[in-house]
């Protein structure tokens, strides 16, 4: 489930939630399991979003990492070993 469809059906339980559901007592246990599966939805959100962190490399990292490359390789080689050096930083960085 992406995090936009969690935060939808979060906010429709929030919604139903703020209908005043507790003031009337046959709805105790509608109002108990909306606010269970609200907690349970922020959980997910928040994991969802900490996994979703996405890091670039700054200057200093791509020149490193095209600095790191063996220049005296033919340009095909050359350019495919640049961009394996950044590939490997890039999952470095985040993992």
């Amino acid at each position: 489930m992406s995090i936009e469809v969690m935060r939808q059906a979060r906010n429709a339980f929030v919604w139903n939630l703020n209908t005043d559901l507790d003031n009337i007592p046959a709805c105790d246990q509608w109002a108990k399991m909306l606010r269970k599966n609200i907690y349970a939805l922020d959980q997910a959100i928040s994991e969802a979003e900490k996994q979703n962190k996405w890091g670039g490399l700054t200057d200093e990292e791509i020149d490193k990492a095209w600095r790191s490359v063996d220049y005296t390789v033919p340009w095909d080689q050359h350019r495919i070993d640049i961009a394996r050096a950044i590939e490997a930083k890039l999952k470095e960085k985040n993992t």
